[in-house]
């Protein structure tokens, strides 16, 4: 007779474990990640495996890859653990309400775990009025300057103005097109005029000896990942917003390196306890990040 499911219980230690390794593609280094062993963690997938009934994991020489019941538990597992922290969160902090008004531009926004981050803080504390504004670097300066943000997250070149460093994130050319012939230019693709993520761009192709061509040019970065996803050139993103869209690395023939871009945050100096919160649940989010599986290869 089959087990009845209701009856079984999924430990939120085995579903960490299970994330950890899918993550970082490596029993190893999930096993940093969690702060436990190597054989501990091998351990906890095959508790979990056993749970289930069915196998998580693909182990390789090179690699550890989730097989097809393991990518439908993963957004479960998630979702579960998301809850918890949640639970966990309210419980153990004082009950937290005012206004918070975070601006971002359209390249951090689009990375990975913003949204995220910012979902579970308005459920963790619903009696906050919480706002986000994702807008152009030009007019999220000028919101900024005039008292309209609290917070103001962006991509920039380096800390100025009494913006703290949340993160670096290298700047990697992203798409599957190469150019028509060995002769042929680069198609490129420009990311919204006025950005950091432009003038880094621009600045790189123009120092190079690299042929290329603009192909494509929006006032909207989400385009351009549209536009470099269904092959119409390359462009130039930060490491975490090609991961999280999933885009295939450039070959990088003859393309110039790009360097490293500064994750910034900046705060009004009289902001609430709100605020404080949620500007300590980004820069923890973003630890977190950071403790995950870099690109490999050279800086293109």
């Amino acid at each position: 007779m089959k087990d009845d499911p209701r009856t079984k219980d999924l430990p939120a230690s085995l579903l960490r474990a299970l994330l950890a390794v899918v993550d970082t593609r490596n029993f190893s280094r999930a096993a940093r990640e969690l702060g436990t062993t190597q054989p501990a963690v091998s351990l906890q997938i095959r508790r979990l495996e056993k749970l289930v009934g069915a196998t998580l994991l693909e182990r390789t020489t090179r690699s550890v890859e989730p097989t097809e019941t393991a990518l439908r538990l993963l957004p479960i597992a998630r979702e579960l653990l998301r809850l918890q922290t949640i639970v966990l969160t309210r419980l153990d902090a004082p009950a937290l309400s005012g206004e918070v008004r975070l601006g971002a531009d359209e390249s951090v926004a689009l990375g990975l775990g913003l949204i995220e981050t910012v979902r579970d803080f308005a459920h963790a504390w619903p009696q906050v009025e919480l706002q986000l504004r994702i807008d152009d670097s030009e007019a999220l300066h000028e919101g900024f300057a005039q008292g309209g943000f609290d917070l103001l997250l962006e991509h920039a070149d380096g800390a100025t103005g009494g913006a703290t460093l949340v993160s670096r994130e290298r700047l990697l050319w992203y798409g599957r097109a190469i150019p028509a012939t060995e002769n042929a230019p680069w198609p490129v693709i420009a990311p919204p005029r006025g950005g950091a993520l432009r003038r880094r761009s621009d600045t790189a192709l123009a120092g190079s000896t690299a042929r290329h061509r603009v192909v494509f040019e929006a006032p909207s970065l989400a385009m351009c990942i549209e536009a470099a996803r269904r092959g119409l050139g390359i462009v130039a993103l930060p490491a975490d917003v090609g991961r999280a869209h999933a885009l295939d690395r450039s070959p990088a023939r003859g393309l110039p390196a790009l360097g490293a871009t500064s994750v910034l945050l900046r705060q009004r100096a009289d902001i609430g306890e709100a605020a404080v919160a949620l500007r300590n649940a980004l820069r923890q989010a973003s630890a977190v990040r950071r403790t995950r599986g870099r690109p490999r290869g050279p800086d293109r």
